[in-house]
């Protein structure tokens, strides 16, 4: 995805410290769509981008950014519980009801707590990262 951003500082290393625009999926058709909070004032995102054209303090760029690998894992950390929690209950399907389900979410909490915590600490950790790939004029 590209984003028009603002270049706020260099950093040593070939990268720029810069200030990227929240996008929104609103088209401004509230009329339509009952309104979707759009019109909530959201703060900018500061992230480091990596930049190989030389972009100077000021100046604004659009930056790219690599959030396959993000998606990946973000998927992983909703649909790993939910597979075990339906795994679980297909497994004990013939058992007596509250069995089943006492399985069911017990298996639940425990992928939560055991894959999708710690996935989601990893998750935190990776910030979505940034290029530099055009300068704008001006």
């Amino acid at each position: 995805m590209t984003q028009k951003a603002l270049v706020k500082r260099r950093l040593d290393g070939g990268r720029v410290e810069v200030e990227v625009e929240r996008v929104s999926a609103c088209a401004h058709d509230c009329d339509h769509c009952a309104g979707c909070g759009s019109m909530v004032q959201t703060a900018p995102i500061t992230a480091v981008a990596q930049d190989d054209l030389g972009a100077r303090a000021g100046q604004r760029v659009t930056v790219e950014s690599s959030t396959a690998q993000l998606l990946g894992l973000a998927a992983a950390l909703y649909l790993i519980p939910f597979g075990v929690l339906f795994a679980v209950y297909l497994l004990l399907g013939n058992a007596p009801e509250g069995v089943a389900a006492l399985a069911g979410v017990g298996g639940f909490v425990l992928t939560l707590l055991g894959v999708s915590l710690p996935l989601d600490r990893r998750l935190r950790r990776r910030a979505v990262r940034f290029r530099v790939v055009a300068l704008e004029e001006g």
